[in-house]
């Protein structure tokens, strides 16, 4: 077993050989896209372009990652990027999202098991996303898995989360999935937990609604103690 000296005499030595051996490379920041959010914005810088990100929280409570997704839609379709939408179990609701801002003109909206294939709906929502992300045509490519069982997620095999983050690697699209869970883990440039605070309000009247955002991954390293911006969505209703 080496020594501490022996260990430093090593690396130096290593050092003298390859100057850069020890040295943390960072992967050069390649374009994203604003959510809108700029608590959020200032700690990433957006949504990473030519990277796989998941945007993650609970469905038991209003975590806002629903809330953050149609931000980042809105602002990505206002910049004239065209955007596609998978929508794992039919949940989206357009005339919510349009009032968010979202130009549903630029938005694919696929909307998986209504049609009469026989892939299960899961299954199309990688088949679709896989087929989108080769086109290259999409700024933004959104795969909302939430409403999918948990224990159906866990078993994509980890080579398909690969596949896309190498194929995306390619391409100028932000490539997001929408997850109760992280599944993709390292094949992820950028990894956001999101989850819920307790309500503003005055009265029985709620008028602000608090959101935690935990940064579990970056494209650079990971940060030495957890990130956590905090945001805010404004809403009126009564208790």
């Amino acid at each position: 077993m080496a020594t501490p000296a022996s260990a430093v005499l090593l690396r130096n030595e290593i050092e003298a050989r390859i100057p850069a051996a020890f040295s943390f490379c960072t992967r050069q920041h390649r374009g994203s896209i604003p959510t809108g959010i700029a608590s959020i914005d200032d700690a990433v810088r957006g949504i990473p372009l030519h990277a796989l990100t998941e945007i993650c929280g609970s469905n038991l409570a209003s975590s806002g990652k629903t809330s953050l997704v149609m931000s980042l839609l809105a602002r990505a379709t206002q910049q004239d990027n065209f955007c596609a939408l998978i929508d794992g179990q039919d949940a989206f609701d357009p005339a919510s999202a349009e009032a968010s801002g979202v130009n549903l003109s630029r938005l694919l909206w696929v909307r998986c098991g209504k049609t009469k294939q026989k892939l299960k709906p899961l299954e199309q929502a990688f088949k679709v996303a896989d087929m989108l992300v080769q086109s290259a045509g999409f700024g933004l490519i959104v795969v909302d898995l939430c409403d999918f069982p948990e224990r159906l997620v866990r078993r994509v095999p980890h080579t398909s989360w690969f596949r896309f983050s190498r194929v995306v690697e390619r391409q100028p699209t932000a490539l997001v999935f929408l997850e109760r869970e992280p599944h993709a883990t390292s094949c992820a440039g950028l990894v956001l937990s999101l989850k819920s605070r307790p309500a503003v309000g005055k009265g029985n009247l709620f008028t602000q609604c608090g959101m935690e955002a935990g940064i579990l991954r970056t494209l650079e390293r990971k940060p030495p103690q957890a990130v956590r911006p905090l945001f805010s969505l404004r809403s009126q209703w009564a208790a």
